[in-house]
Parts: structure tokens; C-alpha cells; sequence
């Protein structure tokens, strides 16, 4: 009789666990757009309130203002993401993405403001 020879698995290698990547990757996104979102909560808000000083004292209502006021709550969300320690230096689109939803959120929340019915349901 001939021995044949008994085929075995190969032998596993144990490799350290896959290492769970930085929360920046898609947490940070998330964050970084909910602060979009509030900044432009706040600036539909300040312009609410700001125009409406405006109009009701007697003064014009330009909209330089409002422009502005969204321009500073675009750029002041670099300081608040360098200051929660999350990477600030994004590409243009990023940038673009969070503009476009501050903008959003400001036009929105202006909007409604300025229509009264939230005024009204209160």
C-alpha cells in the first residue's frame, strides 16, 4: 500500500485588524455641512432682524447687508472648523458646497421670516 498524501488547508495568517479610518473621512462631512446648516440659520436670522430695525425706523432696505452678512457666515466657517479641529483646507467644490448650503439655509429661514406665517403660527 502507498500512502497518499492527506492535502491540509493552508495555514491562515493572522493579520492585525483593518484600522477604522480618521472620523474625518465621513463624519466630518456631516459635521462640517450641519455647520453650514446653522450658519445660515443665523444669517437668515441676523438679516431678519437687522432689516426689519431698518424698515421700521424708516430706513431702506438695500439687501447690501444681507449679502454681506451671508458672505461672513460663509467665511467664518473655516475658523470654526480649524477651531473644532476638523480639515479646513477643502477644494473648491467643498467650498462651493458649503456656501451653497449656507446660502440655502439663509435664504430659506430669511424667507419665511420676512413672509410672517412663522410670526403668525406662534
Amino acid at each position: 500500500m502507498t500512502e497518499e498524501s492527506l492535502q491540509t488547508a493552508p495555514e491562515t495568517v493572522d493579520t492585525a485588524p483593518v484600522s477604522v479610518p480618521v472620523p474625518d473621512d465621513y463624519t466630518g462631512r456631516i459635521i462640517r455641512t450641519i455647520i453650514a446648516v446653522v450658519a445660515g440659520f443665523f444669517a437668515g436670522l441676523v438679516c431678519f432682524i437687522f432689516e426689519g430695525m431698518a424698515t421700521n425706523t424708516g430706513g431702506s432696505g438695500s439687501g447690501v447687508f444681507a449679502i454681506l452678512v451671508l458672505i461672513a457666515a460663509i467665511m467664518i466657517q473655516k475658523h470654526i472648523f480649524m477651531a473644532m479641529r476638523l480639515r479646513y483646507t477643502l477644494e473648491k467644490k467643498d467650498w462651493f458646497y458649503q456656501g451653497f448650503m449656507t446660502f440655502s439655509f439663509w435664504f430659506v429661514t430669511w424667507t419665511i421670516l420676512l413672509s410672517g406665517t412663522a410670526l403668525k403660527a406662534a
